[in-house]
């Protein structure tokens, strides 16, 4: 019979006392491990530590409440954490957070000395400052605390330095800083005002080989995703917001690749550098499918310059203190939107300024033709302002006016602009715009008008209708009190000239005086009378000027008669002079029109 072996055989069932023993103890170190830390008191030591970081920096330390943790590893949290701007700079941090995590290597601390494994900084902000002498608030040196003021106490009290805080304990390095949500401000202090040049947000940055002594920009490094990071540029309305991208800080210069939405004008792709962290200057290349002129005019002025806009704040002082550059690079566009026109592709080259924003210049791509702008936008006025210098050629002048309905079919030709420009960027733009220049269209036509029918209207023969070709179209632009005016507008065709002065409003109100002369032989064939009378003036009259005067609006234009009245020019007069209002003498013309008539059928 097979005997029944014993349910207490070691190795069979159970645990063997080894076991139970190391079961036992883990159970025991684990429930250490908790509650220690609230048997340890650390935050005794807040002050030692708050001392040793204040040597190291030179800086005044404020640390909030602390407490020891042993698992995962043996190390402090930090509640809060203060390190404040150097002396000569404005009350404030350089760096704080709202926690801090350490994990410390026990081997170091044994000798007094702080080697941290790991540091995470729970929502950090690093705020960096330069003033108008090329001083910082960032570069770390070992001396007095900020102002000459004694550290005080993390409660509140007087002065708290133990034997501990001289019991030479030094910080070391870090070998790993996690930045969890951190913020970077840079600013720059002109007369003593803090102006801000950049703010950044969202950053999780992990960094290596911190070197905590000398502490400088230079010996960081770090790499960082940027999905979800926003970058506010100083004066500007609305931030570049980063959906992808990829960071790399080493050696003092800074590397990113990303994908962004530039002040909610386009979605770019691009890459971006800063080749001294310590001295930041962004330098970038950029490229759009798509660019919305409007809203980033009204990003960079902070309003928007639509009809739409808001009233203009009262005027502040102008900002006064040096101009230094704050980024600068290249934008690509396949196309640019500013309503009511699409054009492109287009080149840009922008600097931004701590007083002001440059475009130098926009090369467009433009209906045929090639538009450039050259501009500068002054944030140091508010409300901001901009100069432009434009130069069109080769623009097809019928595609650009079949955009807007008002202006659609009006003429044909191909166009060039020379203008200088200067206004504000606000809600009363028209207000302040001005500006001077001139235009040239060539080898067009006016749908609508007929020079011809234009002279018989006023002889009572005939309508006005047609169309009419012309060699050239010119003349000057001056722009003010929110009217394009003109000292003379020149039209020149093989039916006759046109000459007009005047203005048309921003508003599209049109208020234009001129004359219109015409060719005798250009009234032939214009209706069974009009070549009649075209045929017999032909022999005696070599122009006819009508004065004319132009009214209404663009969408609906009034051609009336003008001041004076019509004149005629004998066949004696030099081919190319233009008549004018004025009759000519009776031996060439008659004063009637109607005795010109008669004349024709006299015996001689």
């Amino acid at each position: 019979m097979a005997t029944t072996k014993s349910s207490s055989e070691p190795g069979r069932r159970g645990f063997p006392i080894w076991a139970k023993i190391a079961l036992g103890l883990f159970v025991f170190l684990l429930v250490l491990a908790v509650a220690l830390p609230y048997i340890l008191n650390v935050d005794h030591y807040r002050d030692s530590i708050a001392s040793a970081i204040e040597e190291q920096t030179g800086r005044h330390v404020t640390l909030g409440k602390i407490r020891a943790t042993f698992l995962p590893g043996v190390g402090l949290v930090v509640e809060d954490l203060h390190i404040g701007n150097p002396q000569g700079f404005p009350q404030g941090d350089v760096v704080s957070a709202q926690a801090i995590r350490v994990n410390l290597a026990i081997g170091p601390l044994l000798h007094s000395t702080i080697h941290l494994n790991s540091l995470e900084l729970v929502s950090p902000k690093v705020t960096l400052v330069t003033d108008d002498r090329g001083k910082n608030n960032y570069t770390f040196t070992s001396s007095t605390p900020a102002h000459g003021a004694p550290p005080k106490a993390a409660n509140g009290g007087a002065s708290a330095k133990t034997d501990e805080a001289s019991s030479g304990v030094s910080l070391d390095r870090i070998d790993s800083l996690l930045l969890t949500g951190a913020e970077v401000s840079l600013k720059t202090i002109v007369r003593g005002k803090v102006e801000p040049s950049a703010d950044v947000k969202g950053i999780n940055v992990t960094m290596h080989n911190f070197v905590i002594s000398p502490m400088t920009l230079h010996d960081w490094q770090a790499d960082s995703k940027l999905s979800g990071v926003t970058l506010a540029l100083g004066g500007w309305s609305a931030p570049i917001a980063f959906r992808l991208g990829q960071l790399q800080l080493a050696g003092g210069k800074l590397d990113a690749q990303f994908v962004a939405d530039l002040a909610k004008a386009s979605d770019i792709k691009g890459t971006l550098s800063v080749p001294d962290i310590e001295h930041p200057q962004v330098n970038f290349e950029m490229s759009a499918s798509e660019l919305d002129i409007d809203k980033l005019m009204a990003a960079v002025g902070g309003e928007s310059i639509g009809p739409s806009a808001a009233p203009a704040k009262a005027a502040d002082p102008p900002r006064s203190g040096p101009s230094e550059l704050v980024a600068r690079g290249h934008i690509n566009v396949e196309k640019i939107t500013t309503k009511p026109y699409t054009v492109g592709p287009a080149n840009v080259e922008i600097r931004v300024y701590t007083d002001r924003a440059e475009l130098w210049p926009i090369s467009i791509g433009m209906y045929g033709g090639t538009l450039q702008i050259s501009s500068r936008v002054d944030r140091a006025a508010n409300p901001p302002r901009f100069t432009a210098t434009v130069q069109m050629r080769n623009l097809d002048v019928a595609k650009v006016l079949d955009v807007s309905p008002a202006a659609r079919g009006k003429m044909g030709g191909i166009g060039e602009l020379d203008l200088n420009l200067l206004g504000g960027l606000s809600g009363a733009w028209k207000k302040t715009l001005s500006g001077t220049g001139k235009f040239a269209v060539r080898n067009g036509h006016l749908p609508g008008v007929n020079l011809a029918g234009a002279a018989q209207s006023v002889a009572k023969m005939g309508g006005v209708g047609g169309d009419t070709p012309f060699t050239v179209i010119e003349g000057d632009i001056n722009i003010a009190d929110q009217r394009v005016s003109s000292k003379q507008i020149h039209l020149d065709s093989s039916v006759g000239t046109v000459d007009l002065r005047g203005s048309v409003g921003l508003d599209g109100s049109l208020d234009y005086q001129g004359q219109v002369s015409v060719n005798p032989g250009a009234i032939a064939g214009s209706g069974a009378i009009g070549s009649i009378v075209g045929g017999l003036l032909g022999s005696r009259v070599s122009k006819i000027t009508v004065p004319i005067a132009l009214g209404g609006t663009i969408e609906s234009p009034k051609v009336r008669p003008g001041k004076g009245v019509p004149s005629f020019a004998g066949p004696s007069s030099a081919p190319g002079v233009t008549g004018t209002s004025a009759p000519a003498s009776p031996a060439a013309a008659p004063e009637n029109p109607v005795d010109t008539i008669k004349n024709l059928f006299k015996k001689h």
